[in-house]
């Protein structure tokens, strides 16, 4: 059988096309240029001497012009909408794995593989997506809204593996990136200094501004208004306190801020709404940031609109987040957060 393997040059798709080879599968590496920068172009290299090391067929893939529609031009045009964009979803959903598919038909393979720890199991006309074995190291959380066709004739080889595990594989194979850094960095943000790409990428102005309580008593100045985000504690500069922000108000270059129940938050709603399989209501955990832990809720539905009610208050929801359902460990589906109520 024939599988392509997304790879980026770090350990995690390099084990995973080895394992894959090693399992007697004849594989095509793959890496997409998805931005015009020296990291992008290490990234290349780094997987194109693992493909070489491992004696499998690696090719380029430009999409660089998609790359910037999807997830570039969406990162800034969130940020200046006072929003708090996710790209990694985006970039799942609209990018790698459509690419990878494309690639996949065009080189007649069975199936693509890619080195995200979440796990899959399938039947005949259904898939289901569930949490890696190492929780810690989970990206189901990332992959809610990619298509379950593509998700049928994907692998995640490393699901059931600790990192640690992960490293010791690709030091068995003599893969030269095994012991090579994370990157805790957004790919295309360099340093993770997300306000300097924005103010380079974007026309607009963002001028010092306004800090209000929700009575609009002025409490002191902002240093531009995509500086802060829905729930911001430290960086304030304010006296007294504390207070969190509990609104950005783009017309007037304000930003709002109160105490802490003033960001509390009970309610979710949701746009672009999806499930992996058949629709759920009813009560659920989920999951508002990638890094939290899930927490109970009920999913309802009022006309068109979804609502997901918390049985525990959460602070600084941010629009523009994801909302990911689950059972047990099992992703059900996800939405856009796009409003919040106390």
């Amino acid at each position: 059988m024939r599988c392509v393997v997304g790879m980026s040059g770090g350990v995690d798709s390099s084990t995973s096309a080895a394992l894959m080879k090693d399992s007697g599968f004849e594989v095509i590496g793959c890496t997409f240029k998805m931005f015009e920068a020296e990291k992008s172009n290490a990234a290349i290299a780094n997987a194109k001497k693992v493909a070489d090391f491992l004696k499998i067929d690696h090719d380029v893939v430009d999409c660089v012009t998609e790359f910037k529609a999807f997830v570039m031009d969406y990162f800034v045009q969130s940020y200046e909408n006072g929003s708090t964009p996710n790209p990694c979803v985006m970039c799942n959903k609209f990018i790698k794995f459509k690419q990878l598919n494309d690639f996949r038909k065009k080189c007649n393979a069975d199936i693509l593989v890619t080195g995200h720890y979440a796990q899959l199991k399938k039947t005949a006309t259904r898939v289901e997506l569930f949490q890696a074995e190492e929780l810690k190291k989970d990206q189901s959380y990332f992959l809610y809204g990619v298509d379950r066709e593509i998700l049928m004739v994907a692998e995640f080889p490393l699901g059931g593996h600790a990192k640690s595990h992960t490293r010791e594989l690709a030091r068995q194979f003599g893969i030269h990136v095994a012991e090579h850094p994370e990157s805790q960095d957004i790919c295309f943000i360099l340093h993770n200094d997300y306000m300097t790409f924005v103010k380079k990428y974007s026309p607009r102005e963002y001028a010092v501004g306004d800090i209000v309580d929700q009575f609009g008593n002025v409490l002191g100045k902002h240093s531009g208004i995509i500086n802060y985000t829905m729930g911001q504690r430290k960086g304030l500069g304010l006296s007294g306190g504390p207070f969190f922000v509990c609104g950005l108000d783009i017309k007037g270059n304000k930003v709002i801020v109160s105490d802490k129940d003033g960001v509390k938050v009970e309610k979710i709603f949701l746009k672009d709404v999806k499930f992996l399989n058949e629709e759920y209501l009813g009560e659920c955990e989920v999951k508002i940031r990638s890094v939290n832990k899930k927490i109970p809720a009920c999913i309802a539905k009022i006309a068109d609109t979804y609502c997901v009610e918390l049985f525990q208050s959460e602070y600084g929801v941010a629009r523009e987040q994801h909302c990911v359902f689950y059972n047990l460990n099992m992703v059900l589906g996800g939405g856009v957060i796009c409003d919040t109520s106390p």
